[in-house]
């Protein structure tokens, strides 16, 4: 069953959808020998592993075009978690994971966004089956038993937002600051926070396109930048959508999804 939790992260690339971790090693500040060769026996393995393609080289595809809209379901299994959503509920009660494929993007330009969160978006993708059940290109075989699945192999991808009602009974207002980082990271914390490595940060994502891009606010030099925000946490771990930077690797933030934002201070400027 689709998990609705905007906890839930997925990796950007396909690929890792397929993996399921090797192993768990335990933390110590002074394993054993017998733990030490047991974990380097392990990551050999799994470094090995990483080579091996299970995917099918003589698989064709079908020769049909077809477009497809697919939600992502997090299993608790190494599995196919892609399904077309009418399939999710006529098969939700028996026989789910029958229905399940595998995507597989046709260049890595292709692969999913950053900011993907199967709680919140789902995929609109054109492509061709292959034509027998298979593994997606780059598949790795690992320790738990990968069940073949229908793959779809797309040269167009669509990013969309799954139609959730936001109730404003759940609304709260946020006062922040941005803190101009340099880096590609959240920029956004609460202004009666004291600066210093212990502040909450967020992602800000206006709830429609009419509303002012509170990132758009920064021009280099305008600090102090605050603003007041109406809205709901919409992912405790999170992108806002649309945010996929090419460069650098942002952590993870909460993310605040505003239908109001009102501009407390823009630096020399205020109240606007």
């Amino acid at each position: 069953m689709l998990s609705e939790s905007n906890c839930s992260r997925i990796s950007v690339q396909v690929k890792k959808y397929l993996l399921i971790a090797p192993f768990l090693v335990a933390c110590s500040t002074e394993p054993t020998s017998t733990e030490a060769n047991s974990r380097a026996e392990r990551a050999s393995t799994y470094a090995n592993a990483k080579y091996k393609d299970i995917s099918d080289p003589t698989n064709k595809l079908s020769g049909k075009i077809e477009t497809l809209e697919l939600e992502y379901i997090v299993w608790g299994c190494a599995c196919a978690n892609w399904v077309n959503p009418a399939d999710r509920i006529k098969y939700q009660a028996k026989g789910l994971k029958e229905h399940c494929v595998f995507i597989e993007p046709a260049s890595t330009a292709l692969e999913l966004p950053l900011y993907f969160d199967p709680g919140r978006h789902f995929i609109k993708a054109t492509g061709q089956f292959y034509v027998n059940p298979d593994y997606p290109k780059g598949t790795m075989e690992l320790e738990e038993k990968l069940d073949k699945a229908r793959v779809f192999r797309y040269t167009e991808l669509t990013v969309l937002k799954r139609n959730l009602a936001y109730s404003p009974e759940e609304d709260t207002t946020l006062n922040l600051s941005y803190n101009a980082i340099g880096c590609t990271c959240a920029q956004w914390s609460d202004t009666a926070t004291p600066s210093g490595p212990v502040r909450t940060f967020y992602f800000l994502e206006p709830a429609n396109d009419k509303l002012l891009n509170a990132d758009k606010l920064w021009e280099g030099t305008n600090i102090p930048l605050q603003i007041r925000v109406t809205g709901q946490i919409v992912s405790s771990s999170g992108y806002p959508t649309g945010y996929n930077p090419v460069k650098g690797n942002p952590e993870p933030e909460r993310v605040f999804r505003y239908t109001k934002i009102k501009v407390i201070k823009n630096g020399s400027s205020a109240n606007r």
